[in-house]
């Protein structure tokens, strides 16, 4: 699966577009696979559809996919507007972790904060236990390694975690959320440093994490953000 920047952002524009938008993506240089990285193998090969759900419209889209010529593999041509292995928008997610780890907001008033046909309470509750997990326990050594790569000389954020955290009685779980704070702010630094040498890049703060999913994909990681703790695939170790 590659994700491929859309110019709007938007379910709604990618499914409405004339022509087919995956159509218009270029094709990766090499084979995503680790093993293959095969140059110039890449062809299109069909589509397939899948819902993109914004909590107010449910979009069916097409989605490109590729085969390698030199390993037989398929895949995808995502638009980053969407989370791989999630059927809802990820500017939804985003602003569900938002309330819930940055304003504070408990469940019940994030639930009424959902407009529309939005996600029942387990999912939300699913999201941000699986952000906490993503972005606190696997993910969070690597993008720090990365800024200090980048720049070892720079300060880093270093907000203190919210109060509200500290009400969680689960030492492990407000470790995760805690950590997964400082992750947003560390994201947010890694965008700006961004900025600065590609005047060009441009994402609005609802796509935060839709930048982070391409960061991912440039460091070769998985662009899997929210890691279910509960699941048998799911690493144990940090990367």
């Amino acid at each position: 699966m590659v994700i491929v920047q859309h110019y709007a952002h938007s379910a709604k524009r990618y499914a409405e577009a004339t022509p087919f938008p995956g159509r218009l993506f270029p094709l990766p240089e090499r084979c995503p696979h680790p093993d293959c990285r095969a140059t110039d193998a890449l062809i299109r090969w069909g589509t397939y559809e899948r819902e993109a759900l914004t909590g107010l419209q449910v979009y069916r889209i097409r989605v490109q996919r590729i085969r390698c010529k030199a390993c037989g593999r398929t895949h995808s041509l995502l638009p980053d507007f969407l989370h791989p292995y999630r059927h809802y928008v990820i500017s939804l997610l985003q602003w569900v972790v938002y309330l819930y780890l940055l304003a504070g907001l408990g469940i019940n008033r994030l639930m009424e904060r959902l407009i529309g046909q939005g996600p029942v309470r387990s999912t939300v509750r699913e999201w941000t236990t699986s952000f906490a997990y993503g972005a606190g326990e696997l993910l969070f050594d690597l993008l720090l390694r990365s800024l200090m790569s980048v720049e070892p000389l720079s300060e880093l954020p270093d907000t203190a975690p919210p109060g509200h955290l500290h009400r969680i009685p689960s030492r492990t779980k407000r470790r995760r959320l805690e950590r997964a704070h400082r992750f947003w702010s560390l994201a947010e630094h890694l965008y700006a440093q961004a900025k600065a040498r590609l005047p060009y890049l441009h994402f609005t703060a609802d796509q935060l994490l839709s930048f982070v999913l391409h960061w991912f994909q440039s460091e070769g990681v998985r662009p899997r953000l929210f890691w279910s703790p509960r699941l048998s695939a799911t690493p144990t170790d940090s990367f």
